[in-house]
This record gives structure tokens, sequence and C-alpha cells, in this order.
């Protein structure tokens, strides 16, 4: 249940943003719209593809610029779509990092203009890690790594993954920062039957027998269906304790937002266009329905 709340009050605004891989690309049109009536956050927590977009924000640009800088950027962020094997993850960390500095150069924690938190996991102890200072682009390569599928990093000793496995839409972590009111955004969609060939992009020439909805990708070339490969079984593998982390995440919320992104898969950040509309119209319900 949303909180009424008078935002000309002097208040401190937390924005906590949830992992979800190209579903995450719904922040920015959760914020868009946020901006539209006037409410901007004094501290940003973000747990992977939500520590990219939280970064972005707390380095001083708006959501206009955030979606007109990964637009740009596409594929760089299909990059982290390039599977090879190895023996502690099926995409190479070059690749990752390669891919981050083209969107955070070597921006640190003390450059941005927000207080902002990235939100990790210590793999080796199952603890939550909230990175707050050091270069950002290594916090947020730690707390995008999916385990299994993106390599740990190591920081200080401690070997990092993805902050979804502990926190998925932090606010805990906005309000340990002094937030008063937090609007937490979650993109991770109830994953009852959500393993789709559309999670992972696959090159091949095969005629296509899905619906209209897996169409609408400008690069719609996924296999016949078949059983779930090992990429899609490792990212539904999270999915089902993610989602219901996220619903305890957002009691806890002020604000609660969670766009309709259930058909958008985790790799496909060319349907950025799409998740950010869901994000807008998300928004919109949530501040009606709170009388904002």
């Amino acid at each position: 249940m949303a909180k009424a709340i008078d935002f000309s009050d002097d208040l401190r605004i937390g924005y906590a943003l949830g992992g979800g891989g190209a579903r995450g690309l719904s922040h920015i049109g959760v914020m868009k719209v946020l901006e539209e009536h006037g409410i901007y956050p004094n501290v940003i927590a973000g747990t992977s593809i939500g520590a990219l977009v939280g970064a972005l924000y707390a380095s001083g640009l708006r959501a206009g610029d955030i979606e007109r800088a990964l637009r740009l950027d596409l594929r760089r962020l299909a990059m982290l779509a390039d599977v090879t094997w190895s023996l502690s993850g099926l995409v190479k960390g070059n690749r990752v990092a390669t891919a981050l500095e083209s969107f955070l150069g070597d921006l640190s924690f003390a450059d941005l203009k927000i207080p902002f938190a990235c939100v990790a996991t210590d793999i080796i102890h199952g603890q939550e890690i909230t990175i707050r200072s050091g270069p950002v682009i290594t916090a947020v390569r730690a707390s995008i790594s999916v385990p299994g599928l993106f390599t740990p990093v190591k920081v200080r000793g401690r070997y990092l993954v993805d902050g979804g496995l502990v926190n998925m839409v932090p606010v805990s972590t906005c309000r340990d920062m002094g937030a008063e009111y937090v609007v937490g955004i979650n993109v991770i969609p109830d994953p009852a039957g959500l393993i789709h060939e559309s999670e992972v992009h696959q090159d091949d020439d095969h005629e296509q027998d899905e619906s209209a909805r897996r169409s609408r990708s400008r690069k719609s070339t996924q296999a016949k269906s078949s059983a779930p490969n090992v990429v899609k079984v490792l990212i539904q593998s999270l999915y089902i304790p993610g989602y219901r982390i996220a619903m305890e995440n957002l009691e806890a919320a002020d604000l609660a937002i969670s766009p309709e992104v259930g058909n958008i898969g985790f790799f496909q950040f060319d349907k950025e266009v799409e998740a950010i509309e869901a994000g807008e119209r998300a928004a919109r319900k949530a501040l009606e329905e709170a009388g904002i």
C-alpha cells in the first residue's frame, strides 16, 4: 500500500532499483515519470541492472539522458550475453568490464552527485555487501554478476556476485543511507512460465512458430521450442527466489512500483523502448493510486 505524502515537505527520498537484466531498463521510464512530478532522489541504491542505471543517475544524468546514452550503446549491453565457457562463469569478466566502461568510465563514488550504494553478495560467506567507495565500475560489475553466468569479482579479498541473492530491491539500503521515503522498483515478474526461447538470442535461420508478441523484437531469431538451455535454467533459478525476495523488499517501500515486463527476456536489451514504456505506465498507475 502506497503511503500518501506531501513532496513539498523536506523529505529525504530514496530510490531502490531492483535487478532483472534487460527488464531493468524500465527503471528509466519510472524515473522519467517521477521527474515529471518533481520527485528526485536524495539517495539511490541499486542491485544488478538497477546498480548500473542508479550509478548513471547518481552521476548527474537524468532519465532522458540515460535513455539516449543506453540506446546509442545497445551493442555494448548485448556483449553481456556473449556466452563463453570458463570454470567460474559463462561470460568472461573482461567483456563485462568493457561494456560497463563505455557507460561509467573511471567514475569513483566520490565523483557522484547523489549518494549511491551498490548491493552485492559475498558468495563464499553468503553475506550482503554494500559498496559505497572506490571505482563505480568495479562495484557495478560485482552487483550484476549472476552466479554461474558471470565470473565473480574480487573486491577487498571477497568474491562478490549479484546482490539479488540477498537484496533484490534494496529498500533497506536506502533506509540505512537516511532515506525517509523510499520508492522501490521491482522488475522481476512472477517466474511461473518465464523460461522463454526469448531469454537468450540465438543466431539461426529456423522458421518462427512464435506468436506476434515475440515477433515485436527486432532481433527475433529464436530457436524452435526445446528444453531450456543452461543459461535459461541459471536465470530461472535466480528468478524463483528472487521474486520472493523482491516482494518482501517491496513491503518496506513507501511507494512500490512493478512494471509489467514479463514478456522481455533477460538479455533482450533491444526491447528498450518497450521496457521504458512499461516503466512509465507502472509509475503513472502507482502515483495515481497513491494520490500523488
